[in-house]
């Protein structure tokens, strides 16, 4: 419209631009606000107005404009509009609720978001009203994937399909990280794309010097949330005495204990611990290049720990996956006795302590030998002479002795066939395969099982496979393999001597 007068004060609005309406003939009725713009040749000024029928005037609030934001002097050529600005396509926006109270020039309708808070507001003629806080809910829990895998050792693929959902309905993208241990040669992932990005394919090695362990933390994200899952994977080669093979590789621990009855390792096989009658004490041991009896490569730490106050006939020593727990059974007591490690995998004085634990065998086994425990520590085993038999219990909570934690199961396997002097047992990282050393024939036998980590009646069965180390050791007491399964060790009280050997799966 053009302006018939005003000036720098009030409007009153003139006729209709050719081609256009007047405010009235728009729909714009008296008492209302509008958005306007003045042009004036090269001048203009955008600001809010109270429309008034009687007179067809409008009261002006200038928001801004070309004369320093302050009120036009209107030339007969200038001409009025009702339009919009930003701010009534969309709301303000401010960082903080001081922003919002400082703003200026509103009409009513107007809104405004506060990034700070994620609060909407709307102006009305009493100020500011909250309408709602903003929000972004996270993806639905991610389904599909398992909390563990165990990879299949011929390098088949293991496919991992997953599915979440959008609570506002936005696209889901899925993606993947390596959270703990490292694939190395262990494994590939590969991830789908397009209509499959959410199908992994974790591509195991069938090389049995590639064994390992990781974890893969799959994430779902709308671009602004993410839900997330863990899972963990294992590449485990079992051991086959059928292609083990003597490395020409030993250490002696006779001058720390010449009776050595049990023998462990850390996960990385940088440590080990020797623990024997003759000084009813854990020796520890530091080895430069892991799972390696090579020349040089071994070194007594001068660290021991005694354990003669709970047991003064140690025939094994266990410990939990990170080393802060230590178990220890002996044909004294008939015992297990349970340890505690401030730092991990370390004899170090003052840093191993008795957590006054302990569970009797006696019921089961009055001579117990070989002590083993599965993977997460709710499961041991307990193998003795008395009977030539392995027994199995439950522990609640794993790895942990407390009273009322740990029950027999009332299952156990015999292995009297084969070894009626049966000093150590060991099994594969994932249960599938149980191994027993003795004194009788000086060998190691092989079992498998058909459910993992379980003497349940018609689950294991002699491999008929065994490996003798008589030409090293005529009184095998402990037996321990390397984490990925390559190395087997034993020691015997014939000679006070750990022996490494090669087997492969």
């Amino acid at each position: 419209m053009t302006i018939a007068s005003g000036g720098a004060g009030d409007i009153t609005l003139g006729t209709a631009v050719d081609g256009y309406q007047t405010f009235a003939d728009a729909g714009v009725s008296d008492t209302n606000v509008v958005r306007y713009t003045i042009e004036d040749g090269y001048d203009w000024e955008i600001g809010t107005g109270v429309y008034t029928a009687s007179g067809t005037t409008l009261v002006r609030t200038v928001t801004e404009s070309s004369n320093s934001d302050a009120a036009l002097t209107c030339s007969a050529d200038a001409v009025i509009f009702a339009t919009a600005a930003a701010a009534d396509l969309g709301p303000t926006v401010h960082s903080t609720i001081d922003g919002l109270l400082a703003q200026t020039g509103m009409t009513v309708g107007d809104t405004a978001l506060v990034t700070g808070t994620n609060k909407l507001y709307i102006y009305t003629t009493s100020g500011w009203f909250l309408v709602a806080t903003m929000t972004n809910t996270s993806p639905s829990a991610i389904t599909g994937a398992a909390a563990s895998y165990t990879l299949a050792t011929d390098g088949t693929a293991t496919v991992v399909t997953l599915a979440a959902t959008d609570p506002e309905g936005f696209p889901i993208t899925f993606s993947h990280t390596v959270s703990t241990g490292s694939l190395g040669s262990t494994a590939t992932v590969t991830q789908g794309t397009g209509a499959n990005a959410n199908v992994f394919q974790i591509t195991p090695s069938s090389s049995p010097a590639h064994g390992g362990s990781f974890s893969l933390t799959f994430s779902a994200s709308d671009g602004n949330s993410v839900s997330q899952a863990i899972s963990s994977f294992s590449l485990a080669f079992n051991p086959n005495m059928a292609n083990a093979s003597y490395d020409n590789l030993s250490f002696s621990v006779a001058s720390q204990d010449i009776y050595p009855s049990g023998l462990a390792f850390n996960s990385d096989g940088t440590k080990m611990f020797i623990v024997g009658l003759t000084s009813d004490k854990v020796h520890q041991y530091s080895l430069t290049n892991g799972f390696s009896l090579a020349s040089g490569n071994v070194s007594y730490d001068n660290l021991s720990f005694s354990i003669n106050s709970q047991e003064s006939s140690a025939r094994d020593v266990a410990f939990n996956s990170d080393g802060t727990k230590m178990f220890i059974v002996g044909s004294t007591s008939d015992t297990v006795h349970q340890y505690s490690l401030t730092n991990g995998f370390s004899m170090a004085s003052g840093n191993v302590s008795y957590d006054n634990l302990s569970f009797s065998v006696a019921s089961q086994e009055a001579y117990p030998l070989g002590l083993a425990f599965n993977s997460d520590g709710t499961k041991m085993f307990i193998a003795g002479r008395t009977n030539d038999t392995v027994y199995q219990y439950s522990l609640t909570n794993g790895f942990s002795l407390a009273s009322g934690n740990v029950s027999y199961d009332s299952v156990s396997f015999s292995v009297a066939s084969q070894e009626t002097y049966p000093t150590s047992l060991a099994f594969s990282t994932n249960g599938s395969k149980m191994y027993i050393a003795g004194r009788d024939y000086d060998a190691v036998f092989q079992y498998s099982l058909t459910n993992e980590f379980s003497m349940a009646s018609g689950n294991v069965s002699y491999d008929s496979v065994s490996f003798s180390v008589t030409s090293q050791e005529t009184f095998p007491t402990g037996l321990a393999f390397s984490t990925d399964a390559t190395k087997m060790f034993i020691v015997g009280s014939t000679s006070g001597t750990v022996y490494q050997y090669s087997v492969s799966a």
